[in-house]
Protein backbone atom coordinates (compact mmCIF):
# COMPACT_ATOMS: atom_id res chain seq x y z
CA UNK A 1 0.00 0.00 0.00
CA UNK A 2 1.41 3.13 -1.19
CA UNK A 3 1.90 6.41 1.24
CA UNK A 4 -0.41 8.04 0.07
CA UNK A 5 -3.51 5.26 0.21
CA UNK A 6 -2.36 4.57 3.96
CA UNK A 7 -2.99 8.42 4.76
CA UNK A 8 -6.01 8.17 3.29
CA UNK A 9 -6.93 4.84 4.61
CA UNK A 10 -6.34 6.46 7.99
CA UNK A 11 -8.16 9.48 7.51
CA UNK A 12 -11.26 7.30 6.64
CA UNK A 13 -10.86 5.37 9.94
CA UNK A 14 -10.38 8.03 12.19
CA UNK A 15 -13.37 10.01 10.46
CA UNK A 16 -15.17 6.55 11.34
CA UNK A 17 -13.81 6.60 14.89
CA UNK A 18 -14.57 10.40 15.82
CA UNK A 19 -18.42 9.72 14.04
CA UNK A 20 -18.46 6.63 16.38
CA UNK A 21 -17.82 8.45 19.58
CA UNK A 22 -20.07 11.33 18.52
CA UNK A 23 -23.06 8.53 18.40
CA UNK A 24 -22.39 7.68 21.61
CA UNK A 25 -21.97 10.53 23.21
CA UNK A 26 -25.45 12.03 22.59
CA UNK A 27 -26.68 8.30 22.51
CA UNK A 28 -30.29 8.38 24.42
CA UNK A 29 -30.69 6.79 27.55
CA UNK A 30 -31.61 2.81 27.80
CA UNK A 31 -35.34 3.64 27.70
CA UNK A 32 -36.54 5.28 23.96
CA UNK A 33 -39.50 6.86 25.38
CA UNK A 34 -40.20 8.64 28.58
CA UNK A 35 -43.91 5.88 29.31
CA UNK A 36 -45.61 8.52 30.44
CA UNK A 37 -49.15 8.70 28.99
CA UNK A 38 -49.92 12.05 26.85
CA UNK A 39 -53.32 12.77 28.40
CA UNK A 40 -53.94 13.39 32.65
CA UNK A 41 -56.06 11.18 34.40
CA UNK A 42 -59.50 11.84 36.31
CA UNK A 43 -58.16 13.66 39.62
CA UNK A 44 -59.61 16.28 41.55
CA UNK A 45 -59.04 20.26 40.89
CA UNK A 46 -58.05 23.51 42.42
CA UNK A 47 -60.12 26.89 41.66
CA UNK A 48 -57.19 28.87 41.73
CA UNK A 49 -52.83 28.46 41.41
CA UNK A 50 -51.01 25.52 42.80
CA UNK A 51 -47.48 26.90 43.89
CA UNK A 52 -46.10 24.05 46.20
CA UNK A 53 -46.27 20.36 46.52
CA UNK A 54 -44.95 18.20 49.56
CA UNK A 55 -45.13 14.04 49.75
CA UNK A 56 -45.92 12.37 53.20
CA UNK A 57 -43.44 10.31 54.43
CA UNK A 58 -45.11 6.99 53.52
CA UNK A 59 -45.82 8.51 49.94
CA UNK A 60 -49.27 8.16 50.40
CA UNK A 61 -50.49 11.61 50.84
CA UNK A 62 -49.55 14.39 48.49
CA UNK A 63 -49.99 17.88 50.09
CA UNK A 64 -50.27 21.17 47.74
CA UNK A 65 -50.17 24.68 48.82
CA UNK A 66 -51.36 27.85 46.49
CA UNK A 67 -53.55 30.51 46.17
CA UNK A 68 -57.06 28.57 45.87
CA UNK A 69 -60.49 28.08 48.01
CA UNK A 70 -61.56 24.84 46.49
CA UNK A 71 -60.74 21.22 45.67
CA UNK A 72 -63.26 20.14 42.72
CA UNK A 73 -64.22 17.28 40.84
CA UNK A 74 -65.11 18.94 37.81
CA UNK A 75 -63.65 22.37 36.58
CA UNK A 76 -65.01 25.53 37.24
CA UNK A 77 -68.88 26.20 35.74
CA UNK A 78 -69.63 22.33 35.31
CA UNK A 79 -71.09 21.76 38.30
CA UNK A 80 -69.80 18.33 40.58
CA UNK A 81 -68.95 18.11 44.10
CA UNK A 82 -66.60 20.72 45.99
CA UNK A 83 -64.65 20.97 49.12
CA UNK A 84 -63.98 24.46 51.05
CA UNK A 85 -60.00 24.99 51.74
CA UNK A 86 -57.95 27.66 52.42
CA UNK A 87 -54.82 27.83 50.16
CA UNK A 88 -53.58 24.16 51.55
CA UNK A 89 -55.09 21.19 50.86
CA UNK A 90 -54.21 17.18 51.32
CA UNK A 91 -54.82 14.59 47.93
CA UNK A 92 -55.03 10.72 47.96
CA UNK A 93 -52.19 10.01 46.04
CA UNK A 94 -53.61 6.76 44.57
CA UNK A 95 -57.29 8.09 44.50
CA UNK A 96 -56.51 11.58 43.46
CA UNK A 97 -59.52 12.47 46.27
CA UNK A 98 -59.39 14.54 49.00
CA UNK A 99 -57.98 14.12 52.32
CA UNK A 100 -61.09 15.62 53.90
CA UNK A 101 -59.71 15.91 57.63
CA UNK A 102 -56.43 17.88 56.63
CA UNK A 103 -57.41 21.70 55.91
CA UNK A 104 -55.51 23.98 57.94
CA UNK A 105 -56.54 27.66 57.20
CA UNK A 106 -54.20 29.30 55.83
CA UNK A 107 -54.84 33.24 55.99
CA UNK A 108 -53.29 37.03 55.21
CA UNK A 109 -56.67 38.90 56.70
CA UNK A 110 -57.31 41.44 54.02
CA UNK A 111 -54.01 41.06 51.93
CA UNK A 112 -52.78 38.17 49.30
CA UNK A 113 -52.94 34.87 50.79
CA UNK A 114 -50.15 32.91 48.82
CA UNK A 115 -48.26 29.62 49.89
CA UNK A 116 -45.15 29.45 48.15
CA UNK A 117 -43.30 26.17 50.03
CA UNK A 118 -44.08 22.68 51.55
CA UNK A 119 -41.68 20.21 52.86
CA UNK A 120 -42.51 16.84 55.43
CA UNK A 121 -40.18 16.14 58.42
CA UNK A 122 -41.00 14.51 61.61
CA UNK A 123 -44.74 14.25 61.16
CA UNK A 124 -44.84 18.25 60.68
CA UNK A 125 -45.96 20.17 57.52
CA UNK A 126 -43.66 23.27 57.22
CA UNK A 127 -45.83 25.57 55.20
CA UNK A 128 -43.81 28.81 53.89
CA UNK A 129 -45.31 31.72 51.53
CA UNK A 130 -47.02 35.24 52.41
CA UNK A 131 -49.66 35.36 55.33
CA UNK A 132 -49.99 35.90 59.13
CA UNK A 133 -52.09 33.55 60.28
CA UNK A 134 -52.79 29.50 60.58
CA UNK A 135 -56.47 28.59 61.84
CA UNK A 136 -56.49 32.24 63.66
CA UNK A 137 -52.96 31.86 65.06
CA UNK A 138 -50.86 34.39 64.19
CA UNK A 139 -47.64 32.74 62.06
CA UNK A 140 -45.80 35.46 59.67
CA UNK A 141 -44.64 33.55 56.65
CA UNK A 142 -43.69 30.24 57.84
CA UNK A 143 -45.65 27.88 59.95
CA UNK A 144 -46.13 24.11 60.74
CA UNK A 145 -48.57 22.11 61.25
CA UNK A 146 -49.27 18.45 62.10
CA UNK A 147 -49.18 15.72 59.05
CA UNK A 148 -52.55 14.15 60.29
CA UNK A 149 -54.95 16.01 60.99
CA UNK A 150 -54.01 19.33 60.34
CA UNK A 151 -53.51 21.10 63.54
CA UNK A 152 -51.22 24.25 63.75
CA UNK A 153 -47.83 23.54 66.21
CA UNK A 154 -46.47 25.96 68.32
CA UNK A 155 -43.53 26.69 66.15
CA UNK A 156 -43.65 30.69 65.44
CA UNK A 157 -41.55 32.40 63.92
CA UNK A 158 -41.82 36.04 62.10
CA UNK A 159 -40.34 36.31 59.18
CA UNK A 160 -40.13 39.46 57.62
CA UNK A 161 -43.04 41.86 56.87
CA UNK A 162 -46.29 41.95 55.08
CA UNK A 163 -44.29 42.00 51.69
CA UNK A 164 -42.10 39.42 52.51
CA UNK A 165 -42.11 36.05 51.02
CA UNK A 166 -40.66 32.06 52.07
CA UNK A 167 -40.20 30.53 48.76
CA UNK A 168 -38.46 27.32 49.76
CA UNK A 169 -38.24 25.23 52.80
CA UNK A 170 -35.49 22.86 53.49
CA UNK A 171 -36.37 20.26 56.88
CA UNK A 172 -33.34 17.96 58.28
CA UNK A 173 -34.16 16.13 61.47
CA UNK A 174 -32.37 18.94 63.11
CA UNK A 175 -32.68 21.81 61.48
CA UNK A 176 -35.11 24.01 59.05
CA UNK A 177 -33.36 26.28 56.15
CA UNK A 178 -35.53 28.45 54.29
CA UNK A 179 -35.14 31.10 51.66
CA UNK A 180 -37.07 34.21 50.01
CA UNK A 181 -37.10 37.49 50.05
CA UNK A 182 -36.88 38.90 53.49
CA UNK A 183 -34.54 40.71 55.59
CA UNK A 184 -35.66 40.06 59.41
CA UNK A 185 -36.40 36.60 61.25
CA UNK A 186 -37.78 36.96 64.72
CA UNK A 187 -36.60 40.40 64.54
CA UNK A 188 -32.57 39.68 64.06
CA UNK A 189 -30.81 40.54 60.81
CA UNK A 190 -31.82 37.12 58.17
CA UNK A 191 -30.79 38.46 54.51
CA UNK A 192 -33.48 35.97 52.41
CA UNK A 193 -31.84 32.66 54.34
CA UNK A 194 -32.18 31.47 57.27
CA UNK A 195 -31.53 28.32 59.85
CA UNK A 196 -33.81 27.23 62.79
CA UNK A 197 -33.01 24.65 65.47
CA UNK A 198 -35.58 21.44 65.34
CA UNK A 199 -37.30 20.34 67.16
CA UNK A 200 -37.25 23.78 69.19
CA UNK A 201 -37.48 25.96 66.34
CA UNK A 202 -35.11 28.52 67.50
CA UNK A 203 -33.76 30.71 65.54
CA UNK A 204 -30.11 29.31 64.95
CA UNK A 205 -27.55 32.00 66.05
CA UNK A 206 -24.78 30.34 64.26
CA UNK A 207 -25.95 29.71 60.83
CA UNK A 208 -26.24 32.95 59.42
CA UNK A 209 -25.54 32.65 55.83
CA UNK A 210 -26.88 35.78 53.37
CA UNK A 211 -27.80 36.63 49.95
CA UNK A 212 -28.10 39.87 48.39
CA UNK A 213 -31.38 39.33 46.87
CA UNK A 214 -34.55 36.79 46.45
CA UNK A 215 -33.57 33.19 46.84
CA UNK A 216 -36.03 30.52 45.10
CA UNK A 217 -34.74 27.25 46.03
CA UNK A 218 -32.63 25.62 48.24
CA UNK A 219 -31.39 21.71 47.74
CA UNK A 220 -29.20 19.34 49.69
CA UNK A 221 -26.59 18.17 48.18
CA UNK A 222 -25.71 14.36 47.92
CA UNK A 223 -24.27 13.04 51.35
CA UNK A 224 -26.13 16.31 53.17
CA UNK A 225 -22.63 18.17 53.67
CA UNK A 226 -23.62 21.57 51.71
CA UNK A 227 -26.50 22.90 50.46
CA UNK A 228 -27.53 24.49 47.04
CA UNK A 229 -29.27 27.94 46.99
CA UNK A 230 -31.12 28.69 44.06
CA UNK A 231 -32.60 32.61 42.99
CA UNK A 232 -31.98 36.30 41.47
CA UNK A 233 -28.42 36.94 43.37
CA UNK A 234 -25.74 38.22 42.69
CA UNK A 235 -23.11 37.80 45.74
CA UNK A 236 -23.65 36.09 48.89
CA UNK A 237 -22.10 35.89 52.69
CA UNK A 238 -21.36 32.70 54.78
CA UNK A 239 -21.85 32.71 59.10
CA UNK A 240 -18.30 33.90 58.98
CA UNK A 241 -18.75 37.14 57.24
CA UNK A 242 -16.87 36.00 53.84
CA UNK A 243 -18.56 37.28 51.23
CA UNK A 244 -18.33 35.81 47.65
CA UNK A 245 -19.63 36.79 43.85
CA UNK A 246 -22.09 34.18 43.51
CA UNK A 247 -24.40 34.76 40.22
CA UNK A 248 -27.47 32.76 40.70
CA UNK A 249 -26.42 29.76 42.36
CA UNK A 250 -24.49 29.28 45.31
CA UNK A 251 -23.23 26.64 48.14
CA UNK A 252 -23.23 26.65 51.52
CA UNK A 253 -21.88 24.32 54.35
CA UNK A 254 -25.29 22.39 55.79
CA UNK A 255 -23.62 22.97 59.05
CA UNK A 256 -21.51 25.77 59.10
CA UNK A 257 -23.19 28.35 56.63
CA UNK A 258 -20.06 29.06 55.05
CA UNK A 259 -19.22 29.58 51.45
CA UNK A 260 -18.49 26.84 49.65
CA UNK A 261 -15.53 27.23 46.56
CA UNK A 262 -17.97 25.28 44.05
CA UNK A 263 -19.20 28.31 42.10
CA UNK A 264 -20.66 29.12 38.14
CA UNK A 265 -18.51 31.50 36.04
CA UNK A 266 -20.57 34.90 35.80
CA UNK A 267 -20.38 34.86 32.16
CA UNK A 268 -22.71 31.69 32.24
CA UNK A 269 -25.36 32.94 33.66
CA UNK A 270 -25.63 36.87 33.29
CA UNK A 271 -27.88 38.57 31.04
CA UNK A 272 -28.55 42.00 29.70
CA UNK A 273 -26.96 43.99 26.95
CA UNK A 274 -23.84 44.70 29.57
CA UNK A 275 -23.83 41.06 31.43
CA UNK A 276 -24.69 43.22 34.77
CA UNK A 277 -27.72 41.11 35.60
CA UNK A 278 -27.94 37.67 37.34
CA UNK A 279 -30.85 34.98 35.51
CA UNK A 280 -32.46 33.62 37.89
CA UNK A 281 -32.78 30.21 39.01
CA UNK A 282 -35.91 28.90 40.20
CA UNK A 283 -35.24 25.50 40.51
CA UNK A 284 -32.69 22.90 41.35
CA UNK A 285 -32.59 18.74 41.24
CA UNK A 286 -29.11 17.65 42.76
CA UNK A 287 -27.66 13.94 42.26
CA UNK A 288 -24.06 12.79 43.73
CA UNK A 289 -22.83 13.92 40.26
CA UNK A 290 -25.13 16.70 37.97
CA UNK A 291 -26.62 19.87 39.39
CA UNK A 292 -29.45 20.19 37.15
CA UNK A 293 -30.98 24.23 37.47
CA UNK A 294 -33.66 25.96 36.01
CA UNK A 295 -32.61 29.64 34.78
CA UNK A 296 -35.61 32.09 33.61
CA UNK A 297 -35.37 35.85 32.93
CA UNK A 298 -36.20 38.59 30.96
CA UNK A 299 -34.42 37.72 27.72
CA UNK A 300 -32.44 34.19 28.04
CA UNK A 301 -34.59 31.25 29.41
CA UNK A 302 -32.82 27.51 30.08
CA UNK A 303 -32.04 24.33 31.74
CA UNK A 304 -28.21 23.47 32.52
CA UNK A 305 -26.96 20.60 33.44
CA UNK A 306 -23.61 20.93 35.59
CA UNK A 307 -20.89 18.25 36.73
CA UNK A 308 -20.82 17.42 40.44
CA UNK A 309 -18.05 15.11 40.20
CA UNK A 310 -15.07 17.14 39.26
CA UNK A 311 -14.23 19.29 42.43
CA UNK A 312 -15.14 22.82 41.63
CA UNK A 313 -14.76 22.58 38.21
CA UNK A 314 -18.73 23.47 37.84
CA UNK A 315 -18.24 22.36 33.88
CA UNK A 316 -21.80 23.02 31.83
CA UNK A 317 -22.25 19.46 30.77
CA UNK A 318 -25.46 20.66 28.59
CA UNK A 319 -28.02 23.52 27.84
CA UNK A 320 -31.38 23.54 26.70
CA UNK A 321 -32.82 26.97 25.79
CA UNK A 322 -36.55 28.02 25.87
CA UNK A 323 -38.78 30.69 25.25
CA UNK A 324 -40.30 31.30 28.67
CA UNK A 325 -39.52 30.54 32.33
CA UNK A 326 -38.75 26.49 33.60
CA UNK A 327 -40.20 27.24 36.64
CA UNK A 328 -40.53 23.04 37.73
CA UNK A 329 -38.36 20.56 37.24
CA UNK A 330 -38.46 16.58 38.11
CA UNK A 331 -37.01 13.42 37.44
CA UNK A 332 -39.26 10.90 35.57
CA UNK A 333 -40.40 8.07 37.43
CA UNK A 334 -38.08 5.57 35.82
CA UNK A 335 -35.34 8.73 36.40
CA UNK A 336 -34.37 8.66 32.60
CA UNK A 337 -35.43 11.99 32.11
CA UNK A 338 -35.52 15.44 33.36
CA UNK A 339 -38.99 16.57 33.08
CA UNK A 340 -38.87 20.71 32.80
CA UNK A 341 -42.51 22.54 33.30
CA UNK A 342 -42.88 26.62 33.50
CA UNK A 343 -44.37 29.01 30.98
CA UNK A 344 -42.16 28.43 28.44
CA UNK A 345 -43.93 28.46 24.71
CA UNK A 346 -47.43 30.12 26.40
CA UNK A 347 -46.28 33.49 27.46
CA UNK A 348 -45.40 35.55 24.02
CA UNK A 349 -43.72 33.06 21.64
CA UNK A 350 -43.81 29.78 20.43
CA UNK A 351 -41.59 27.07 20.70
CA UNK A 352 -41.11 24.07 18.02
CA UNK A 353 -39.65 20.79 18.38
CA UNK A 354 -39.70 17.32 17.07
CA UNK A 355 -40.70 18.84 13.90
CA UNK A 356 -43.84 20.32 13.88
CA UNK A 357 -44.87 20.20 18.13
CA UNK A 358 -45.40 22.97 20.00
CA UNK A 359 -43.98 23.34 24.05
CA UNK A 360 -46.71 24.61 25.79
CA UNK A 361 -45.30 24.34 29.58
CA UNK A 362 -44.13 20.68 29.68
CA UNK A 363 -41.44 18.73 27.87
CA UNK A 364 -39.12 16.05 29.28
CA UNK A 365 -35.38 15.78 28.15
CA UNK A 366 -32.53 13.69 28.11
CA UNK A 367 -31.01 13.48 31.32
CA UNK A 368 -27.62 12.60 29.79
CA UNK A 369 -27.41 15.32 26.61
CA UNK A 370 -31.07 17.57 26.88
CA UNK A 371 -32.33 16.00 24.13
CA UNK A 372 -36.14 15.93 23.74
CA UNK A 373 -38.30 13.23 24.41
CA UNK A 374 -40.72 13.55 21.42
CA UNK A 375 -42.95 10.41 22.68
CA UNK A 376 -44.31 12.83 25.69
CA UNK A 377 -45.17 16.24 24.65
CA UNK A 378 -48.80 18.00 26.77
CA UNK A 379 -50.26 21.14 26.44
CA UNK A 380 -51.10 23.49 29.35
CA UNK A 381 -54.79 24.92 28.19
CA UNK A 382 -54.67 28.73 28.95
CA UNK A 383 -57.57 30.74 28.88
CA UNK A 384 -55.61 33.55 27.51
CA UNK A 385 -52.42 34.53 26.06
CA UNK A 386 -49.85 35.70 26.90
CA UNK A 387 -49.77 33.68 30.69
CA UNK A 388 -46.82 33.64 33.13
CA UNK A 389 -48.25 30.63 34.92
CA UNK A 390 -47.98 27.40 33.47
CA UNK A 391 -46.41 24.73 35.37
CA UNK A 392 -45.36 26.01 38.83
CA UNK A 393 -44.40 22.53 41.07
CA UNK A 394 -43.63 19.13 39.88
CA UNK A 395 -43.80 15.88 41.94
CA UNK A 396 -42.55 12.20 41.15
CA UNK A 397 -44.04 9.48 43.21
CA UNK A 398 -44.91 5.67 41.94
CA UNK A 399 -45.81 5.76 38.68
CA UNK A 400 -46.98 9.22 38.66
CA UNK A 401 -46.12 12.50 38.24
CA UNK A 402 -48.28 15.69 39.47
CA UNK A 403 -48.46 18.76 37.73
CA UNK A 404 -49.10 21.97 39.61
CA UNK A 405 -49.83 25.85 38.29
CA UNK A 406 -51.94 27.76 36.43
CA UNK A 407 -53.55 26.60 33.76
CA UNK A 408 -57.46 25.49 32.29
CA UNK A 409 -56.84 21.76 30.99
CA UNK A 410 -54.04 19.40 29.80
CA UNK A 411 -53.48 18.66 26.17
CA UNK A 412 -57.89 19.57 25.41
CA UNK A 413 -58.70 17.69 28.85
CA UNK A 414 -60.57 20.26 31.67
CA UNK A 415 -58.15 19.50 34.34
CA UNK A 416 -57.72 22.89 36.46
CA UNK A 417 -54.70 23.87 38.08
CA UNK A 418 -53.85 20.27 39.39
CA UNK A 419 -52.96 17.19 37.06
CA UNK A 420 -51.63 13.66 37.42
CA UNK A 421 -50.08 11.76 34.62
CA UNK A 422 -49.45 7.65 35.16
CA UNK A 423 -46.72 6.22 33.97
CA UNK A 424 -47.04 3.36 31.41
CA UNK A 425 -45.00 0.30 32.34
CA UNK A 426 -43.08 -0.95 29.62
CA UNK A 427 -43.46 -4.59 28.40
Amino acid sequence: MTIQLRLVFSMIMLAVMAAVAAAVAVAPSAHATLGLRPTPDQTWMTNGNVYAQALSADKKTLYIGGKFTQLRKNPVGQGGKVFKVNNVAAIDVATGTPIRKWHPNVNNGDGVTEVRALAVMNRHVYIGGTFNSVDGQPRRNLAAVRANGGKVSPFAPTVGGSTSVVYTVLPSDSRLYIGGRFQKVNGKSRENLASFTLPSGSLNSNWQAKANSTVRKLKFASGRGTIFAGGAFSSVTGSDGTTAERWSLARFGTRSGNVNPWAIPRRAVSSGPLKRDPVPVWDLKVTSTRLYAGFGGPRQNWVAAFRLDDGNSRKLVWRFKLVGNPQSLAFSPDRSRLIIGGHFGISKRDQRVCGDKYLKGLVAVNLDNGAVDCSWIPSLDQEKRPDYDGAWVLTTVGDHVWVGGGFIGVSGVPQANLARFTYAARG
